[in-house]
């Protein structure tokens, strides 16, 4: 318990504003990639599945180009935030 504990009490102490830039980077990249990117791919790749596989169930149409635009949105989220940090960096 002290090998995590300690650490962490140490870097907390040193760097008081640490958890700010931490929750910034959660919810500027994973929190985008979590409900942005990884919804719109996995809808894609169970689309593909039921569309090569013989089913009783109907295909949308039109779901693929949504499922592209959205993921798209997504990954323009992710690169607008990296632009944002780099540009941060600078000044």
């Amino acid at each position: 318990m002290a090998m995590v504990i300690t650490p962490t009490l140490l870097v907390s102490t040193m760097v008081p504003d640490a958890f700010s830039a931490a929750t910034d980077i959660a919810g500027g990249y994973c929190m985008t990639m979590l409900y942005g990117v990884l919804p719109p791919a996995m809808a894609w790749a169970l689309n593909s599945r039921s569309e090569s596989e013989d089913s009783d169930h109907k295909v949308l149409r039109g779901v693929k180009a949504a499922l592209f635009g959205v993921g798209l949105v997504s990954c323009g989220i992710v690169v607008e935030q990296i632009l944002q940090d780099f540009l941060a960096l600078q000044f």
